[in-house]
């Protein structure tokens, strides 16, 4: 597996934990606490960032050379379709809450739904990368 591959791993799974962890609490706490997600938004961002901090300092250490090489065609070819996917997904994810917020839904909840729109973009394109890794792109 090469380094950025690796990476997107790290990432999708960092990713995962930390939203899935956030989202879930979204569910299991009342919503009248908003200073207690702002918070905890923040503290999965932090993990988030100290997840993929480890695991680059990891993976480049376990081969420098495949860290320090430059992106070729293949890994500008996958960035690009994962890319491509992730956007039709935010860009449906951004008219399903243009019309929620036209029926009258609540901020807290036009909030993390953009959120969630927003991790799921993100989950798609790193999914779409990683297929494409190992379909041989």
């Amino acid at each position: 597996m090469s380094f950025r591959e690796k990476m997107h791993w790290a990432s999708l799974v960092a990713i995962l934990l930390g939203f899935g962890f956030y989202f879930f609490t979204l569910h299991t706490i009342p919503h009248t606490s908003h200073d207690y997600y702002i918070g905890l938004l923040i503290g999965v961002i932090g993990f988030i960032i100290a997840v993929m901090t480890i695991a680059a300092i990891i993976f480049a250490i376990q081969n420098s050379k495949d860290a320090h090489a430059r992106a070729d065609e293949r890994d500008r070819l996958i960035h690009m379709r994962g890319t491509h996917l992730a956007y039709y997904i935010l860009v449906l994810g951004v008219w399903a809450l243009a019309f929620a917020a036209h029926y009258g839904h609540g901020m807290f909840f036009l909030l993390n739904s953009m959120l969630f729109v927003l991790v799921l973009a993100e989950c798609i394109r790193i999914g779409a990368q990683l297929y494409h890794y190992r379909k041989g792109y």
